[in-house]
């Protein structure tokens, strides 16, 4: 678990005055506790779409702070983070708002570390964006985008996405796998993608690579596959039919079928072959569970991660995903 945040001075001001207000935090900062070192690994823009019902309220940090759980990703991994909260209105060019700003401290007294956070809401067309971004940014740190939004319903800004090295996002939101991976085409070879989802089926993907080195599985090569997932997981059996045809070579026209399964507590499975199957993989919330036909079965467990744990982990490893990004374009191949 992340240190709990020991301490925090908020302010609500406006978007001209951010530098200002965070400068006279640090000094309150300092005169109500122990000495703090400012921590800044990245920068890390938290892009959240509003409508227009809500764009009217003030920006307030201490409530975005657990959802998403920005405290839990600050702690972990310090970052200056920038919260965007963006109400789409095309023929509007205009600033921010509303903007408030923090710096949260965590960890014991003999070694308390801050973090700043600033939250701007602006109701204007995306082309007004980035420069509100640019200018809020730390030069001397590398930058992440985390869009919180489901790509399939709230297109992507692209001006907002490559204002970064990497893109952080989650397709298990996308309520229409298809789109949110056209979404996503023009970005395959200008920024590191990092897709949350793609983390929760890492073990079933090295569970299937160790059956395949234990026996020649030639459905998999006749595309004689069938992947079943739970309801609201469709992106992962979708993603897993974009890393198979890579890996296997399937043309775009091969089609093994996808199916929802009824079982919620089966969040994903692939079998191979015919009746009976030559290799089934089960994944739920716990465990990989493998049966080759000839061969003893045998089980994987899956690690026990929450948003912030994955989040973080992605921030922390800033390499090029070839497996993700290759799954992703045979998608867009398939889609297309």
């Amino acid at each position: 678990m992340a240190p709990a945040v020991a301490h925090r001075v908020s302010r609500t001001t406006t978007p001209d005055a951010i530098d200002a207000e965070l400068a006279a935090l640090w000094r309150e900062l300092a005169r109500q506790q122990h000495p703090v070192a400012r921590a800044v690994m990245s920068n890390l823009v938290v892009f959240r779409g509003v409508s227009e019902r809500t764009n009217a309220r003030a920006a307030d940090l201490d409530a975005m702070a657990n959802e998403p759980p920005l405290d839990e990703v600050a702690a972990r991994h310090p970052s200056r983070i920038i919260v965007i909260d963006h109400a789409r209105r095309p023929q509007d060019a205009c600033a921010p708002f509303a903007a408030s700003v923090a710096v949260a401290t965590f960890g014991p007294p003999h070694a308390r570390y801050a973090v700043e956070q600033i939250a701007v809401q602006s109701a204007c067309s995306d082309q007004s964006l980035p420069s509100i971004v640019r200018r809020l940014l730390r030069g001397d740190a590398p930058t992440s985008v985390w869009w919180m939004e489901d790509l399939s319903q709230l297109p992507l800004i692209e001006a907002i996405a490559v204002t970064g090295r990497q893109l952080v996002y989650d397709s298990r939101q996308w309520r229409d796998v298809r789109r949110g991976v056209l979404a996503l085409a023009g970005l395959l070879n200008r920024l590191d993608l990092a897709d949350v989802n793609w983390r929760r089926l890492t073990p079933l993907r090295r569970a299937l690579i160790h059956a395949c080195r234990t026996s020649d599985v030639k459905g998999l090569r006749r595309a004689d596959v069938e992947i079943r997932h739970r309801p609201g997981d469709g992106a992962l059996a979708w993603l897993t039919l974009g890393w198979l045809s890579t890996r296997l070579g399937w043309p775009a026209s091969a089609s093994p079928q996808i199916e929802e399964s009824r079982k919620s507590e089966d969040v994903l499975t692939i079998v191979v072959g015919g009746a009976p199957a030559e290799l089934t993989l089960t994944l739920d919330s716990h465990r990989v569970h493998v049966t080759h036909r000839g061969a003893a079965p045998f089980t994987m467990s899956v690690p026990q991660e929450g948003e912030a744990d994955a989040v973080v982990a992605e921030l922390r490893n800033l390499s090029h995903d070839a497996s993700l990004h290759d799954a992703l374009s045979a998608l867009v191949a398939r889609f297309s």
